[in-house]
């Protein structure tokens, strides 16, 4: 029998204090199973049962406690590499690292411009105060940058081995059915993308699978899925008019799919659909038929049942990726796939 959604979210969400409660913990009888964590009246609870649901959850508090170790790992092995170094003789840990390691570090003229120009900083805001603190901001990030390229040196140099254990990702059995898709269909890498037509971050994720498809070409298949969050009041309006294009062409899917995101703010389907060349008669049909309501109302259901709670996700090959993270977090889960696949 399932916990209702409604004390599940009672018992682990709550933000108030939570009271003191003792429970009765003791070691498990002699040949009691590994996988039987508890018991209640006799029943066996099992420790598949405490997973389910939360499996996304307990990945991102093992990946955090992973982290704090490498980290930790990282300051004990730059002290130890440190040492080593004859030169270190006489001087601290921070001057051997300005001197040796972050020496002549400064950004050029063309990461600032770079910069100014990703973060959408136009010529009125830039001020002498401003500047300074984006050279600061960037001059940080070449030292860590720096020090990493260090760190992996001597990590070579002196046969480094670490047996921490990566946490692994929970990997998921998502349904693709009729969702629009773009790549070859025996690509090795599927990528299932939930999203919110209306949600800034879901255009973020868009300009991902964007780069991801330049970068990987049909090695990877994208898979689209919508996630309207009940907040955005034109979300399903929006998804329902991409799935109407694709009735016309895949092309017309993935040429409307971008538009929408390119006016997210203030969308006008009609305008869109003449944009990308579509049957007008043929579209404004199905919208008003809203035959495709049923569709979107499944898929927020499986999105759901998947633990998704914010746009966007994304499945690889199965495994969940929750949000727009740097390029970077998703090229290296492809990369691990195209090897074991």
């Amino acid at each position: 029998m399932k916990i209702s959604i409604f004390l599940f979210s009672l018992l682990i969400f709550s933000c108030a204090p939570k009271p003191e409660t003792t429970f009765n913990l003791v070691s498990p009888p002699p040949n009691t199973p590994p996988e039987v964590v508890a018991k209640i009246n006799g029943d066996q609870v099992l420790s598949t049962q405490l997973v389910e649901g939360i499996e996304v959850d307990l990945f991102e508090h093992e990946e955090k406690i992973f982290n704090l170790k490498m980290d930790k790992l990282k300051v004990l092995m730059t002290e130890k590499f440190m040492n080593m170094d004859p030169r270190k003789k006489g001087i601290t840990n921070d001057d051997y690292f300005e001197k040796y390691i972050a020496k002549n570090i400064s950004p050029s003229k063309s990461d600032m411009d770079q910069f100014i120009k990703s973060r959408g900083i136009t010529s009125d805001q830039l001020n002498p105060e401003l500047l300074p603190k984006i050279e600061t901001y960037l001059k940080e990030n070449l030292k860590k940058n720096a020090l990493e390229s260090w760190l992996e040196e001597q990590s070579v140099k002196y046969k480094v081995e670490i047996y921490l254990k990566k946490p692994q990702r929970p990997v998921f059995d998502v349904k693709i059915g009729n969702s629009p898709s773009l790549g070859d269909k025996n690509a090795k890498i599927t990528i299932v993308a939930y999203s919110d037509y209306q949600c800034p971050f879901s255009k973020k994720g868009s300009e991902i699978l964007k780069e991801l498809r330049d970068s990987y070409g049909d090695k990877v298949k994208i898979v689209h899925k919508d996630f309207p969050l009940p907040f955005h009041s034109r979300a399903k309006e929006m998804a329902q008019g991409a799935l109407c294009a694709n009735e016309q062409s895949n092309k017309s899917f993935w040429n409307f799919y971008y538009k929408l995101f390119e006016n997210q703010m203030v969308p006008n389907l009609d305008d869109i659909s003449k944009e990308v060349g579509l049957d007008q008669g043929k579209f404004t049909k199905c919208i008003n038929s809203k035959k495709y309501e049923g569709q979107i109302e499944e898929e927020i259901k499986e999105a759901i049942k998947l633990g998704i709670k914010s746009t966007p996700t994304f499945f690889i090959n199965g495994k969940i990726i929750n949000g727009a993270h740097n390029i970077e977090v998703f090229k290296s889960l492809i990369d691990e796939e195209i090897k074991l696949n």
